[in-house]
């Protein structure tokens, strides 16, 4: 059971930043791996707000406004002008590539490299039976559960989830209608930040962060969503899910070590066996004529 929680709990991570991924990418088809950058920069503007503003709801205020500040300046600023000059997604990831590399040598210069944590003093423990949990850790589970199901209700139940899943289905047709495509576009950026910024305080509190902590998440993430499904929403939350627990599960049988290993060994399972995910659509191969 221990195994089985601590599994989840890590996957809650993992869903959470996968859904921040597919949140720009279905709308704008943008790999936005400069969510990299946002995540790693997250738990340092937390600690500045806390300490300038004095205490955590400073610094959860300033985490947030700063992250999907910057995720929206991405998008004004870099991802919207390429897709005015019909750059291809390969442009969009080297230059997503380029703002992540930028933010953490940023990062770097102005709080160094070591590794730090959110937590001060000693971790509270819970017992629950034969199950032992963190305070963080119940922080991830319960305030990760309520942003996934907040944002799915969001996205399902209300007007501007179905303008977004309109944009994502056929971005076209959406303009055609009289839609700002550019305004739907940087809302997707913006939440995208939030979310990020969310997974990686929760994150943070737990095991710590450096640096360098948001490129290996994000990539997680992206294997989250190849696992649920490129072309679904909710697919990556499951997707999200199963990879914590096969992670943890690897962790309990073998070591650590052997966690990145198995998990591209899952994706290259799905990539040659199901290339579409869980949730995906089977989609037609389209030509191009010029």
């Amino acid at each position: 059971m221990q195994i089985l929680i601590n599994g989840l709990i890590s996957g809650m991570a993992i869903a959470l930043l996968a859904m921040a991924f597919q949140m720009v990418y279905l709308p704008t088809r943008v790999l936005f791996v400069g969510l990299a950058g946002l995540y790693t920069l997250a738990p340092y503007l937390f600690q500045l707000g806390a300490s300038e503003l004095g205490g955590w709801m400073g610094g959860l205020l300033v985490s947030l406004c700063g992250v999907v500040t910057l995720a929206v300046l991405f998008e004004w600023a870099n991802h919207a002008p390429l897709t005015r000059k019909r750059a291809s997604e390969g442009a969009h990831l080297i230059a997503s590539l380029g703002l992540y590399i930028l933010v953490v040598q940023v990062v770097a210069m102005i709080w160094g490299n070591e590794t730090r944590t959110l937590r001060t003093g000693l971790e509270v423990t819970y017992a629950m039976g034969d199950t032992i949990l963190t305070q963080s850790q119940l922080l991830m589970g319960g305030l990760g559960l309520l942003l996934l199901l907040a944002v799915l209700a969001m996205l399902y139940m209300t007007d501007i989830g179905l303008r977004l899943r309109a944009l994502a289905d056929n971005p076209t047709q959406f303009a055609l209608y009289g839609y700002n495509v550019d305004a739907h576009r940087l809302l997707a950026f913006a939440l995208a930040g939030a979310l990020a910024a969310a997974a990686s305080m929760l994150t943070a509190r737990d095991i710590g962060f450096d640096p360098h902590t948001g490129l290996n998440a994000t990539l997680l993430a992206i294997v989250a969503v190849i696992i649920g499904g490129r072309t679904s929403l909710a697919g990556p939350i499951i997707g999200g899910l199963i990879l914590g627990l096969i992670r943890a599960q690897v962790v309990w049988q073998f070591s650590a070590r052997w966690q990145e290993a198995v998990t591209f060994l899952v994706l290259a399972l799905f990539l040659l066996l199901r290339p579409q995910g869980l949730f995906g659509r089977e989609t037609r191969i389209e030509t191009t004529v010029k």
